[in-house]
C-alpha cells in the first residue's frame, strides 16, 4: 500500500526545482571547492592497485570517446567507463569529503555521473554546479534519514549513492518532475553496499561508489525514455527506508527546503584515513603543539568517543593497509610516532613497525555517553577527548569537536588549493596543475566543460 506522506514525490520536486541562479555566491563556491577536492583526490587515486584493476576490466572493452578519467593525460573513455573509473580513483585513499550528518561521502557520487554527462552532452560549468548540488542535496537528506541505525550494516555511501548519482544525472540530461521522480524509484530499488568489507580489508568500498555512479546514469537515462520506478521508494511499507533502517527519520526528506543546502555544511579530509578517525587525530595534532614527548614515555592512552566512530574504527589489530585507515589504534599511534597521516603512511612496513605496535598496544577506545549523546542530539559533531599518561606522571588530555577541514572549522581557498597541489604536482606537473586549478575556479564561466582537460 502506498504511503500517504508522498515524501519521495515531495523530495522529488524540490530537487527538481534548484536551480543555479537561485544559488548563493557561498553555495556556489563551496560547490566548486567540492568538485576541486575530488578532482585532485581521484587523479592521485589513479595509479593505486584496485584503480589499476579497474582499468584491466575496461582496457578490452569497447568505448566511446565521451568523458575523461580523472587521470594523467585525460583519456577519454565512454561516460559509463568513466563514471566508474573516477569514482574508484576518488574514493580508494579515503581522502575525499564527507557530510557529517548523513555520515556520507558525497563528491564521489555526484561529480563522476555529472562531469561523464556533462562532457558527452557538452554542458555548461553551470549547469555542472546545479547537477553538483542536488545531488549532495538527495544524498544528504537520504543519508540522515536512515542514519545512524542503518550505519551497522549499510554502507551510506554505497545506498544512498544511486539516488544522489541519480538525481545528478537527472538534472544535466534535463529530466522532468516526474521523470525525476521515475529516476528515483529506479536508484533505490537498485541501492547496495555492506560493512562487510572492513573484516577483511578488501577492495569492495570503490566497487560501492562506482556502482552507485552507475545505477545513478542508468536509473536517470531509463526515466527519460519513459521506464517508471516506484513513486515511494523511499517510505513505502516495503521501500528503501524501512529496509535498511530499524529507526529512521522520515522528516530529513523533506524538512527545512528553502532554508539554505546541504552541500554547504560540507566537511574536507586532511587524513587519509577513516573521516571518524579526525578528530582524534586532530587531537594529536594539537598537543603536539604545546608538549613534547616521545613514543618510549608513553604509559597508556585512552581516546573517549561516540559509538558510531567505536562501531566502524575500533581496530586494534588492522591487517593491511585498507584495515589500518579504519583503526583508531592505528591512526593515533601513527599521528604520534610518525607525524604524518598522508596516504604514504598506511602500509605494511608501517603497520609492523614495532614503534607503532607498541603506542597501539596501549591505546584504550570507549564509548562516553557524554560525547554520544551529543553525537546522537548532534549527529554534525564527532568528537574524541584523547587523555594521554606519560611515565612522567604527567596526564595530557584534548578534546576535538571538529578537526580542521569540518564545515565549522573549515578549509579556505588556499588551504583547499594546496590540497590539490600536494596530490596531483608530482603527476600533471606544476603548469598543468596550475591550468587546472584555474579552470575549476573558474568552473562557472565555461560554457562546454570539456575545455577544463
Amino acid at each position: 500500500m502506498c504511503a500517504n506522506n508522498q515524501e519521495t514525490r515531495k523530495l522529488a520536486s524540490y530537487l527538481h526545482s534548484m536551480k543555479y541562479e537561485d544559488f548563493s555566491k557561498h553555495t556556489i563556491n563551496i560547490t566548486k571547492m567540492c568538485i576541486e577536492d575530488f578532482i585532485g583526490v581521484a587523479i592521485a587515486g589513479s595509479v593505486k592497485k584496485e584503480s589499476g584493476i579497474w582499468k584491466n576490466y575496461y582496457s578490452e572493452k569497447a568505448a566511446f570517446s565521451e568523458a575523461s578519467a580523472f587521470q594523467p593525460g585525460f583519456e577519454k573513455l565512454s561516460a559509463e567507463q568513466a563514471a566508474a573509473l573516477n569514482a574508484v580513483f576518488g574514493h580508494v585513499m579515503d581522502m575525499d569529503d564527507v557530510h557529517n550528518a548523513s555520515i556520507t561521502h558525497l563528491a564521489v557520487i555526484t561529480v563522476p555521473a555529472a562531469f561523464a554527462l556533462a562532457q558527452k552532452h557538452h554542458k555548461s560549468g553551470r549547469h555542472v554546479i546545479e547537477a553538483v548540488a542536488a545531488g549532495y542535496e538527495a544524498g544528504a537528506r537520504i543519508g540522515e534519514a536512515v542514519n545512524p541505525s542503518s550505519y551497522k550494516y549499510w554502507h551510506t555511501t554505497a545506498v544512498a549513492g544511486a539516488f544522489s548519482s541519480g538525481v545528478t544525472a537527472a538534472k544535466l540530461l534535463g529530466l522532468t518532475e516526474e521523470q525525476l521522480l521515475n529516476c528515483l524509484g529506479s536508484a533505490g530499488t537498485q541501492a547496495a553496499g555492506l560493512w562487510e568489507f572492513l573484516a577483511s580489508g578488501c577492495m569492495s568500498k570503490v566497487l560501492h561508489t562506482a556502482n552507485a555512479n552507475l545505477c545513478g546514469i542508468r536509473s536517470a537515462e531509463l526515466a527519460k525514455l519513459g521506464f517508471t520506478g516506484s513513486p515511494t521508494i523511499l517510505e513505502g511499507e516495503r521501500a528503501f527506508i524501512k529496509a535498511v533502517a530499524p529507526e529512521y527519520h522520515l522528516d530529513s526528506l523533506t524538512k527545512g527546503y528553502g532554508k539554505g543546502y546541504r552541500i554547504d555544511e560540507n566537511s574536507f579530509k586532511p587524513y587519509a584515513c577513516c573521516r571518524h578517525t579526525h578528530s582524534a587525530n586532530y587531537c594529536i595534532e594539537k598537543i603536539f603543539k604545546t608538549h613534547t614527548f616521545h613514543p618510549e614515555d608513553i604509559v597508556s592512552i585512552t581516546d573517549d568517543t561516540y559509538s558510531t566512530a567505536v562501531q566502524t574504527t575500533n581496530n586494534p589489530y588492522p591487517e593491511n593497509p585498507y584495515a589500518a585507515k579504519f583503526s583508531l589504534q592505528f591512526c593515533i599511534a601513527a599521528a604520534i610516532v610518525l607525524k604524518d597521516l598522508s596516504d604514504k603512511v598506511f602500509t605494511l612496513k608501517n603497520i609492523h613497525n614495532p614503534v607503532i605496535k607498541d603506542v597501539m598496544s596501549k591505546i584504550k577506545v570507549n564509548v562516553s555517553k557524554e560525547l554520544d549523546d551529543i553525537y546522537l542530539e548532534d549527529p554534525n559533531q564527532w568528537s574524541h577527548r584523547i587523555t594521554i599518561c606519560l611515565k612522567n606522571g604527567e596526564a595530557i588530555t584534548e578534546q576535538v569537536d571538529y578537526p580542521i577541514g569540518d564545515f565549522k572549522n573549515p578549509f579556505d581557498q588556499p588551504m583547499a588549493d594546496h590540497k590539490f597541489r600536494l596530490l596531483t604536482e608530482d603527476m600533471l606537473g606544476a603548469e598543468k596543475t596550475e591550468n587546472l586549478l584555474n579552470a575549476l575556479h573558474n568552473l562557472e564561466n565555461i560554457e562546454d566543460v570539456n575545455n577544463i582537460f
